[in-house]
């Protein structure tokens, strides 16, 4: 038996090497995961960060502030195309 540790994650036993390979083969054949949800897209306003620089109330450079048009979140809500 072994233990086989990867980064983030605890350590995990194994009691053979091939039982090990099977589920890394699993993992690695598994779809993987969108970025986004599919019926959203990122904000083009703040470009998917969730904030914009704007200037400060005292004037004295500038500060982080809460996208105005995907409220901080990054992402909008995707429009279905319009068909004719």
């Amino acid at each position: 038996m072994f233990a086989v540790t990867e980064p983030g994650s605890i350590p995990v036993a194994y009691p053979t090497w091939v039982d090990w390979r099977i589920e890394r083969r699993a993992a690695a054949a598994a779809e993987p995961l969108p970025l986004a949800p599919v019926a959203t897209c990122f904000c083009a306003t703040c470009w998917g960060q969730g904030n914009i620089w704007s200037q400060a109330a005292n004037g004295e450079g500038l500060i982080p502030r809460a996208c105005p048009v995907c409220d901080g979140q990054g992402v909008c809500p995707q429009t279905p195309p319009h068909t004719a």
